[in-house]
């Protein structure tokens, strides 16, 4: 007969079966299937009996019982001296007992005092309200990195509003966002130490943001020219005005020309044109320095509104060093008005006087010109150049009218050819006076004049000799 006993380290002492049997059994020195033969019994008369059997099978089923009830428990079998009995007090006794360190939850009383770190992996379930008695905000400070929002909460809290935006985001009405602070700064210096940190938006002592009361900060070109074609160049991308001054210890046929470039890209590519720049001493514009034997006793200075690049470029050099320096500026004016008003300036076309009192003034004296007629048409150059034409008078003793025609022409007309610009009619022995006016007719190429006897434009009809006389008035 075998009998199997389950579990592997309980321990089963004292079975009593009618008395005749006491024997402690080890669970965990027996192995999981032990026999059981008559033989190895002490029964009473040295033979097994079917009543003996039946109550060796009550015992073995209790045995079982019992190690099925102790299966899964810990038991600290150091702290037990003796022998246990399996009846059902002992093992209601045993449910109550702390074995080997394991703490019954029955056992504790409602409130523990917990020290030392609480993971969150044990509060998992656990409500708001058992946690604290009111709720607490949870800060960034306050969460360990890598907590998953399950970790911290059963179900996700959704977030209202959202400060944050990403980039290129568009504006949407309605947008929250977070008040700016600005610190009121008096002073101009700056109040970081080194290139790249974070500073604040500072204010002055009126409420007002506080930019820089400085002109902006600009770094020259610094460099030399030791032979022809070479150049200095800056970029003016963000100035408004430059300087340029020379030094040299000797030098020998130095001259440069001052150019700009909207299209270079390094300085030295691209299309150059001239720049007129104003000596620093005088109020004289120029587009090169001129032939410089040492250094001058003057600097230069141009207006770069709109420019890319600036440059002085060497047309011509023989020897020496010239150090050249560009120190650009940044107010957006003109540096001095000699740029745009010299000491001389042109003048073309017709001066007038714009007012109408005009004293101590000279008038002009205009040239004459007398014209006795022939027996002939009369072809007559007046002026070989432009000139104005202010009076014409005549006179005309014959007995039919005349015609004084007029030419816009460097040299004598041709008459029936050349078509006149002005024809004026002299009566027969009449008097005429033909004033132009204080403007005068102006003749662009020449003054040419004819007489003949009929009004057409092609008339070659001559007039008697000293029947006609004409005075005019030109410059």
């Amino acid at each position: 007969m075998s009998v199997t006993l389950p579990g592997d380290g309980a321990v089963v002492a004292t079975v009593e079966v009618e008395g005749a049997l006491q024997q402690v059994v080890h669970v965990a020195n027996l192995p999981a299937i032990q026999p059981v033969t008559v033989d190895a019994l002490p029964l009473p008369g040295g033979a097994a009996t079917e009543t003996t059997i039946a109550a060796l099978l009550t015992a073995a089923n209790a045995i079982k019982a019992a190690a099925e009830t102790l299966a899964g428990r810990t038991i600290n079998t150091a702290a037990i001296g003796g022998t246990v009995a399996l009846d059902a007090a002992s093992l209601a006794a045993l449910e109550n007992v702390t074995v080997g360190g394991t703490v019954a939850v029955s056992n504790l009383p409602s409130v523990q005092t917990i020290a030392g770190t609480v993971a969150v992996s044990n509060l998992a379930g656990l409500t708001d309200t058992q946690l604290r008695a009111a709720a607490v905000p949870v800060t960034v400070e306050n969460m360990s990195a890598g907590l998953t929002d399950a970790q911290l909460r059963a179900a996700p809290v959704p977030v209202a509003v959202s400060i944050t935006k990403n980039t290129d985001t568009p504006f949407t009405n309605g947008d929250p966002g977070l008040l700016m602070l600005a610190k009121r700064r008096d002073s101009d210096t700056t109040s970081v130490s080194a290139d790249g940190d974070y500073t604040t938006l500072n204010m002055d002592e009126t409420g007002r943001l506080k930019v820089s009361t400085l002109p902006g900060s600009t770094t020259p070109a610094i460099g030399s020219i030791t032979a022809n074609a070479q150049r200095v160049f800056i970029n003016v991308e963000r100035v408004s005005t430059i300087t340029i001054s020379m030094a040299a210890a000797s030098l020998v046929g130095h001259n440069a020309t001052f150019e700009y470039s909207n299209n270079s890209t390094n300085g030295t590519d691209g299309n150059w044109y001239g720049v007129q720049v104003v000596r620093s001493n005088a109020n004289t514009v120029e587009t090169a320095t001129g032939v410089l034997a040492a250094t001058p006793g003057y600097g230069w200075e141009a207006s770069v509104n709109a420019y890319k690049w600036f440059c002085v470029r060497a047309t011509a050099h023989t020897s020496g060093t010239a150090a050249y320096i560009l120190q650009p500026g940044a107010y957006a004016t003109e540096p001095i008005p000699a740029s745009q008003i010299t000491g001389t300036q042109p003048v073309s076309g017709t001066v007038t006087v714009a007012s109408t009192t005009v004293t101590a003034s000279t008038p002009a004296t205009p040239t004459a010109s007398n014209i006795n007629s022939a027996a002939t048409t009369n072809a007559t150059l007046v002026k070989a150049s432009a000139g104005t034409l202010y009076n014409i008078g005549a006179s005309n003793t014959g007995g039919a009218a005349a015609f004084i025609k007029l030419y816009n022409k460097a040299t004598a007309p041709t008459v029936g050819t050349d078509v006149p610009v002005l024809v004026l009619v002299v009566p027969a022995g009449g008097n005429v006076d033909f004033d132009l006016g204080p403007m005068g007719h102006r003749f662009a190429t020449g003054i040419g004049l004819a007489i003949t006897n009929l009004a057409a434009d092609t008339d070659t009809t001559a007039v008697a000799a000293a029947q006609v006389k004409v005075l005019t008035s030109f410059i």
